[in-house]
């Protein structure tokens, strides 16, 4: 058992393109936790060849979605390091609310609990704009922005030297069906962490350091 009090254990959601994967970063570096972005962690399961990531491999190269109970054993997996004692910042997850159900029993029976929901907002309008400068790394899936967050090298990722590329899904049109899965998919992880107690809702719609600025007074102050 874990002593309440003696970790973090923060999940963001929100709209795709709001801006979680760059609070994340840095709540991270601010409270010396591992950043948990399950999007990375499949990807280096399904390098490694693990079990779990060639299960999930199968589904993604069928064009499925990967079962709810394979994406929380590769979650838990992680969340059992040592690593992971003090807490985490997790984004990509849960999508829904099974999984954040079942993330809660998990962490229960490991003595912990997650202590932070953060949903973060912003017009649909204002998130189309950001997309059209957002690029990503092709290998690790760092994001960079063409005005706010430029790689070091144009067109090369900082971390690991991969090709920065404009995702196909990051169009207006391809968004826009991105946001009525989130819709009817993410959107209710808002009141399920609102009856939990630990919802805290961030306005998205200003720069990355007001945003971050924001997250810090609401975790103070709670």
């Amino acid at each position: 058992m874990t002593p309440e009090g003696s970790y973090k254990n923060i999940i963001l959601f929100g709209p795709p393109g709001v801006g979680k994967g760059a609070q994340a970063q840095i709540l991270s570096h601010s409270h010396h936790l591992p950043h948990f972005s399950t999007g990375e962690v499949i990807r280096d399961e399904i390098t490694r060849q693990t079990p779990l990531g060639l299960q999930v491999k199968d589904a993604v190269n069928s064009g499925c979605l990967a079962d709810d109970e394979v994406v929380l054993g590769i979650v838990m997996s992680r969340i059992d390091l040592k690593e992971y004692s003090r807490g985490f910042v997790m984004d990509g997850f849960p999508r829904n609310v099974h999984q954040a159900e079942r993330l809660d029993r998990l962490l229960l029976a490991r003595g912990r609990k997650i202590t932070y929901a953060l949903f973060i907002t912003a017009p649909v309008e204002t998130i189309i704009t950001r997309l059209a400068g957002r690029r990503i790394c092709s290998q690790c899936g760092l994001t960079y922005h063409k005005e706010f967050k430029r790689p070091r090298i144009h067109g090369v990722c900082d971390m690991c030297f991969g090709k920065v590329v404009h995702r196909q899904d990051d169009s207006p049109e391809a968004y826009r069906d991105r946001l009525r899965t989130y819709a009817e998919q993410t959107l209710p992880l808002e009141k399920y962490y609102q009856r939990t107690g630990i919802l805290i809702r961030v306005n998205g719609d200003q720069t990355v350091e007001q945003v971050a600025e924001e997250i810090r007074k609401a975790i103070d102050e709670q």
